[in-house]
């Protein structure tokens, strides 16, 4: 049964049922380069990491160069200082993209958040963030408003 949910799960944003003007929002902003952190946010079940992987499919990042963190298991400073460091080297394969997906976004400590700032502000080269919460509310303001 866990896997039924896995086998559905849309793989491209045209499989994606509603969310309309959200996509197209995310489709604009990935077309126009303009931003390169986005917050996902809304009640559990309603497709946001699904959607984080799909903006990871549309960037061209391979599965490798995807990157999925639990926020809820890995809150402090030392986990993203970790995930930051590693944004300085170049991805492997054929794409040079690379992706974030910070799952439970809200549930990171203060600290985490402020040594994450700089690098979801101003992401490397070809580096994407991808933020999920059910409570926005309790993700910075100075992080949100540097998201689409």
């Amino acid at each position: 049964m866990n896997e039924l949910h896995n086998k559905y799960r849309p793989a491209y944003f045209d499989e994606v049922v509603g969310h309309k003007s959200i996509i197209r929002s995310i489709r604009m902003v990935l077309k126009e380069g303009s931003c390169r952190s986005f917050l996902l946010t809304g009640p559990s079940g309603i497709g946001k990491t699904t959607i984080a992987r799909i903006i990871a499919h549309e960037v061209k990042a391979s599965s490798r160069n995807i990157k999925e963190i639990d926020a809820a298991t890995n809150t402090g400073i030392d986990a993203m200082r970790a995930q930051t460091a590693s944004l300085q080297y170049t991805a492997f394969g054929k794409t040079p993209s690379r992706v974030i997906i910070l799952d439970e976004a809200h549930a990171l400590s203060k600290a985490a958040w402020q040594s994450s700032l700089k690098a979801i502000e101003e992401p490397p080269p070809n580096v994407y963030w991808v933020l999920c919460s059910t409570e926005p509310e309790k993700i910075p303001a100075t992080i949100r408003t540097r998201c689409a």
